[in-house]
């Protein structure tokens, strides 16, 4: 591999690694402090995105089934995204509220109610948008020039945007006070609700965070990757098998482990190509059959066993 091919490769994993890093920590957020296994996390991905089409400036064919006040709507893409990480978040915080705080410590309940709020919401997407893929103009256009290795800028802009989110969720949950609050809930939710701390607002600001990051991810990769109403899943699975390798409940398992999977993605498709997913898939089974509080001990939740 010569020196070129090398730091574009080392791009795409940083890339990668920042995209994985933004919906695994957002996913693995809720996961701490809810308990709950959020499967709805990739369709609330996949909505943010469609909010950022929907509100930028778009080119739609004739045969797109397309409301003509969104044909027409045409906000600049920095504050598009802005406002779908706002609404995305807080349709988080909403579906918590009137889903999730019916069954709270209820691992199971919540994943079906999770899975059958994810079909609800891909085949709405379906329904509403239709077949066809949507794209997202543009807005950071050309070409940087990194030691010879030239990298597109929208493509640096999610390691950038990856980067300033993650900092300031750990700053978040460090040195304020909802934070602590987080951190509390994540580790004795009973102890917490003794020190006075509100559980259900806790939660609701988690859930309202957790789908943010979603919907941040989604605003990065709307202009680079197509939009669509599957594109969920692929999302979904690489979160999940971002926080299994760190540690369900992790923040900082999820960051690391986020960016192991960018580079074994990233490398592995230069080297080895489509086995390089069996490979991520062989180390998350090692690593649940072997160490299943993951590489930085996170939750193990005793599905079968518990007591209700």
């Amino acid at each position: 591999m010569n020196s070129i091919l090398f730091l574009q490769t080392l791009l795409n994993a940083l890339m990668l690694a920042g995209l994985y890093v933004m919906t695994a920590t957002g996913l693995s957020l809720v996961l701490g402090v809810l308990h709950i296994i959020n499967f709805a996390h990739g369709a609330f991905l996949m909505f943010g995105a469609y909010l950022v089409w929907m509100l930028v400036d778009k080119e739609t064919t004739a045969i797109e089934n397309v409301p003509e006040f969104l044909r027409v709507l045409d906000i600049p893409y920095p504050l598009a995204a802005i406002m779908a990480v706002i609404a995305i978040g807080a349709l988080g915080a909403l579906v918590n509220r009137v889903l999730y705080q019916r069954f709270w410590g209820k691992v199971l309940p919540c994943l079906i109610v999770a899975v059958g709020l994810t079909q609800i919401m891909q085949q709405g997407a379906f329904v509403t948008f239709g077949i066809h893929t949507k794209s997202v103009p543009t807005y950071f256009e050309g070409l940087v020039d990194i030691f010879g290795a030239r990298f597109p800028l929208e493509r640096l802009m999610i390691i950038v945007v990856a980067v300033l989110l993650t900092t300031g969720l750990l700053l978040l949950l460090r040195y304020t006070r909802t934070g602590l609050a987080m951190r509390a809930v994540a580790q004795d939710s009973d102890a917490a609700a003794v020190s006075g701390v509100n559980i259900p607002r806790t939660a609701t600001i988690a859930m309202f965070i957790g789908c943010g990051m979603a919907a941040a991810a989604a605003a990065v990769i709307a202009p680079v990757f197509t939009v669509h109403a599957y594109m969920a899943e692929g999302y979904l699975i690489k979160a999940f098998m971002v926080i299994i390798l760190g540690g369900m409940g992790s923040i900082t398992g999820a960051i690391w482990a986020g960016i192991l999977v960018g580079f074994i993605d990233a490398f592995g498709n230069v080297f080895f190509g489509y086995f390089t997913q069996i490979i991520l898939l062989a180390l998350v089974v090692g690593v649940i059959v072997f160490k299943p509080t993951g590489l930085f001990s996170g939750i193990v939740f005793d599905v079968f066993t518990r007591e209700e």
